[in-house]
């Protein structure tokens, strides 16, 4: 049987920022009209990186979002397939594909996150793991659409991989200051090393409105790395605690996936955790059995299979304990699977 411990949560510091560093949300004198980090409930809608765009799925995915009460969707682009690998050409069919289910997302008054998704997909093979020349083009035929829009954000690149922090840091700071001199005021998420599963180390960008994101809480598979609160506090929940906006941008929990044992535990406790850390959550996708029950995008999958009834009842913030100060146990639960005898609620247990 795994040792158990006991971690005690204490309220984040006071977080002072260093020189040229702001932890606002937005690059303007308001954020009013941009979405709040720490409120995010959302959902990655992935049809745009497919082969054969299917638009019409899309939009049903958008109107199933009022059953699961979002607030944002999260689109993949392919980059490749935007302005090739060597960012010389244009798309404007894809483009034009882009630009109908975005407005469509607005019109029923969600925020949007645009993504630049360069993994192996169908006749797209580069694979790159870090921003390329390719990227800069993508963003500026972005910002030409959506730059001065404050609802609709930029997920910069999907998933860094195979670079240290001193890469990272180089790669994106001009990147970030790219986008800002080319017009975009829009909030920027830039996600972590190690596929994004990471913010542990994290060197802070220079800028404003910038969202440090996340995918896969402390590890590209759960099996890598032990699913405990130790995890999330260095992976994310550390820098979230200085006052710094975070958001997890993916997340899912399914047979045959991402997946943790002892689901329902699991995954309701680290709700908890984002809810006290205020860090908002974008889930990962309304599927068949990922997400859904079945192919209505409206019904949630239970668990063991999959946490969509988690997820639905989250976001509508009908979750036991999760609207809590802290995370919490229920006298005489546990994560490791035993009986406990009563604790002080403003515990947190991890299995070690």
């Amino acid at each position: 049987m795994a040792a158990c411990g006991w971690l005690l949560l204490r309220p984040p510091p006071q977080f002072t920022a260093p020189p040229g560093f702001t932890d606002r949300p937005c690059p303007v004198a308001s954020c009013a009209a941009y979405p709040d980090p720490g409120q995010v409930r959302g959902i990655t809608l992935a049809t745009l990186q497919n082969w054969v765009l299917f638009i019409k799925s899309a939009e049903a995915q958008i109107r199933a979002a009022k059953a699961w009460n979002v607030n944002l969707v999260r689109f993949q682009i392919v980059q490749d397939k935007m302005v090739d690998a060597a960012g010389s050409s244009f798309s404007p069919r894809y483009m034009n594909s882009v630009r109908t289910i975005v407005h469509y997302a607005l019109q029923h008054g969600l925020f949007v996150v645009l993504n630049a998704q360069t993994e192996l997909s169908l006749g797209f093979v580069h694979d790159e793991a870090m921003p390329t020349i390719a990227t800069y083009a993508f963003w500026r035929h972005m910002i030409k659409w959506y730059g001065q829009n404050p609802r609709v954000a930029f997920d910069l690149f999907n998933e860094p991989r195979d670079c240290d922090w001193g890469l990272w840091q180089a790669d994106f700071q001009p990147l970030v200051n790219y986008v800002r001199a080319h017009g975009s005021l829009n909030q920027l998420w830039v996600e972590g090393i190690d596929w994004g599963s990471t913010l542990a180390g994290a060197p802070l960008l220079r800028g404003q409105g910038i969202v440090y994101s996340y995918h896969h809480p402390g590890s590209p598979w759960p099996w890598q790395t032990p699913v405990t609160v130790a995890t999330w506090d260095s992976a994310f929940g550390d820098l979230a605690a200085k006052g710094i906006p975070v958001v997890d941008g993916e997340f899912v929990n399914f047979m045959g996936g991402y997946y943790w044992p002892r689901s329902t535990q699991m995954v309701t406790r680290y709700f908890e955790y984002l809810k006290y850390h205020h860090i908002g959550v974008v889930a990962w996708s309304l599927q068949a059995g990922v997400m859904t029950a079945t192919s209505d995008e409206t019904t949630a999958v239970s668990e063991p299979q999959g946490a969509g009834r988690l997820f639905m009842r989250y976001f509508w913030g009908r979750l036991p304990n999760a609207a809590v100060a802290q995370p919490v146990l229920a006298a005489g639960e546990g994560m490791c699977g035993e009986r406990l005898s009563a604790r002080p609620r403003q515990q947190f247990r991890q299995c070690l």
